[in-house]
């Protein structure tokens, strides 16, 4: 079940919102006279399919990175001015 607020009523009435959600309720969060979507709040969520990027230029010109490569001492940074 999928139960629509205005963002004023969600704050106000937030203990009783997450007593909703704990029943499994779904809660879409509107603002405004237009009703723009502010997100939606509840266990039903999925979270999106995760990206999985690669270093491709780099891959392709033959450089390999690695971990140790991202951190640098004190004195390295000091000496690029950061």
């Amino acid at each position: 079940m999928i139960i629509t607020m205005h963002i004023g009523e969600f704050k106000s009435r937030f203990s009783e919102v997450v007593e909703m959600i704990k029943e499994g309720k779904l809660i879409r969060v509107i603002k405004g006279k237009s009703g723009e979507l502010v997100g939606y709040f509840g266990r039903e969520i999925v979270a999106g399919k995760k990206i999985n990027r690669e270093i491709g230029f780099f891959e392709k010109e033959g450089v390999s990175v690695s971990i140790s490569d991202l951190h640098w001492s004190e004195q390295e940074l000091e000496d690029m001015g950061l």
